[in-house]
């Protein structure tokens, strides 16, 4: 069994008006002996942070780097999530060292996604979900933080990142999974009953399952993303990663 995958970014309209760049970042590789581990990294850069989209895309880049070097058949616990985290955000320092700034220019969200064969292990800081089918339903695997203002979150420049992070280990194989910035919670799910709408993923997914060359996905992808009818949901930028696992 091996991994298809198919993931963009599409600046919001919000930031389109006003002439800022897409702030948001992700990576995503298949790695193992024979491809069978997928690791996808997904970053929404602060808006109110210089150069949140450098941030969010060093973040992606480097979780990546980093995981695929790793042994695949390695138990993740929480205790190596929140020391992966901390190597991550080491990248970050250093960064804004070098460009004489504060770590706080930087500062973006943290999507992560790391599965294998039989296993996987899912980990967050800030908004934005992960998805993966369990049965014949889609399960959010952190329902997104509840804040007291609109637009506040958490960050891993922030300095109490490591009390942040949201672990979660599942010991059965998956699928389907797909990560998501918040700007396509209320547009990919259902707030009121907390769960993910089945008419947004289950074609998203069957498309890709069914589709012999995944490029040519790529364009109409990017269409549905910055379509009417979801910047009349959203006006925020969007980004959207989903793989399938199929023979």
């Amino acid at each position: 069994m091996k991994w298809t995958s198919l993931g963009d970014s599409v600046t919001g309209t919000a930031h389109r008006t006003r002439n800022i760049p897409c702030q948001d970042a992700f990576c995503f590789r298949t790695f193992g002996v024979t491809g069978n581990w997928l690791v996808i990294a997904v970053a929404d850069g602060a808006g109110s942070a210089l150069f949140s989209e450098i941030g969010a895309t060093i973040v992606c880049n480097e979780f990546v780097q980093i995981i695929e070097q790793l042994e695949p058949d390695i138990i993740y616990s929480r205790d190596h999530m929140i020391a992966l985290f901390g190597r991550v955000r080491k990248t970050l320092e250093e960064e804004a060292q070098r460009r004489n700034i504060n770590i706080r220019e930087l500062a973006c969200t943290v999507l992560l996604a790391v599965i294998g064969p039989d296993s996987a292990f899912f980990a967050q800081i800030g908004d934005g979900a992960i998805v993966f089918r369990q049965g014949i339903d889609y399960r959010v695997v952190f329902w997104p933080e509840s804040e007291e203002y609109v637009n506040v979150t958490h960050f891993l420049t922030d300095d109490s990142f490591e009390e942040l992070v949201r672990f979660e280990a599942i010991k059965e194989p998956i699928f389907e999974v797909a990560a998501f910035t918040d700007g396509l919670q209320r547009v990919a799910l259902d707030f009121t009953v907390r769960v993910a709408y089945q008419a947004f993923f289950g074609p998203l997914f069957n498309e890709l399952r069914t589709i012999t060359d995944p490029e040519l996905l790529i364009e109409p992808f990017r269409c549905f993303l910055d379509s009417d009818r979801v910047n009349q949901r959203t006006d925020d930028d969007k980004t959207l990663v989903f793989a399938v696992r199929k023979p």
